[in-house]
């Protein structure tokens, strides 16, 4: 297995993708906060002092997730992918002694480089907050940074699932281009869409359970915010259900791979 991981790791160190999706959220995530900064100053005197640098780190720490999850999942699409759209998949499964350790391998590496991803924007996000705060405290209690390591510890669950996610559509699918515009298409408004139109047909307990939407019940559910009382889905049911989608896409990739004729 530790051969497999090898190789799978030379394979993806070899392409430039790793790196160049891995650029927008960290550009994200170094300037957001930067920016919300100045403006939430402008009403710090009305609301309440420290009011500031609790926004900006919480837009910009939630905009580069939201970016993080979505390339983490393009990560491993064009991961789970690329064998099958360069036909090299049928010459890695004659070098193994069987299918299963390559798609294992795949998954693994998927959900690393998701962890990697998240923990270098994470890291990015907060240290410009810190940096632009100036004379700001920033978290005025254990409490407060708490919750933020909370935020940043499911952030980086979340990222690892959503790369297994796109990885195991790559594998179900065979398609590179196909599961990208699929992932593309899907995060940014075709849930959305979804959601709205099974609202529209009285099915919003069905709309609650889609991936997307699960994924923030699962990172605000750690946020100790009284509104959160209501929310659709709670923890630990937001990620255990987004941990069941990771399993079910997961799962019928792999099945995909074994069952597909590679000759």
């Amino acid at each position: 297995m530790t051969a497999l991981l090898n190789a799978e790791v030379r394979k993806v160190l070899g392409l430039r993708y790793w790196w160049i999706l891995g650029i927008a959220p960290v550009v994200v995530g170094l300037f957001t906060g930067a920016l919300t900064l100045p403006l939430a100053r402008q009403v710090e005197d009305i609301v309440g002092e420290g009011f500031a640098s609790t926004v900006s780190a919480a837009i910009g720490i939630a905009l580069a997730l939201a970016l993080v999850f979505l390339f983490a999942a393009v990560f491993g699409a064009v991961n789970g992918g690329t064998e099958f759209q360069h036909r090299t998949m049928a010459t890695t499964f004659l070098t193994t002694r069987g299918r299963d350790g390559v798609v294992a391998a795949k998954y693994v590496t998927a959900a690393a480089f998701g962890l990697l991803y998240c923990v270098v924007v994470e890291i990015a996000a907060v240290l410009t907050v810190l940096m632009f705060a100036g004379g700001d405290s920033g978290p005025s209690s254990g409490s407060d940074f708490g919750q933020l390591a909370a935020v940043l510890t499911t952030g980086m669950l979340c990222a690892a699932l959503w790369a297994l996610m796109g990885s195991g559509l790559g594998l179900l699918t065979g398609s590179t281009v196909g599961s990208v515009l699929a992932i593309s298409a899907w995060v940014p408004f075709g849930e959305l869409i979804v959601s709205l139109i099974l609202h529209g047909l009285g099915l919003g307990a069905i709309a609650d359970l889609l991936p997307v939407q699960l994924t923030w019940y699962t990172i605000v559910g750690v946020i100790d915010i009284p509104e959160t009382g209501d929310m659709a889905v709670r923890w630990p049911g937001a990620p255990l259900a987004l941990i069941g989608w990771t399993l079910l896409v997961g799962a019928l990739g792999w099945w995909r791979v074994r069952s597909r004729d590679v000759g």
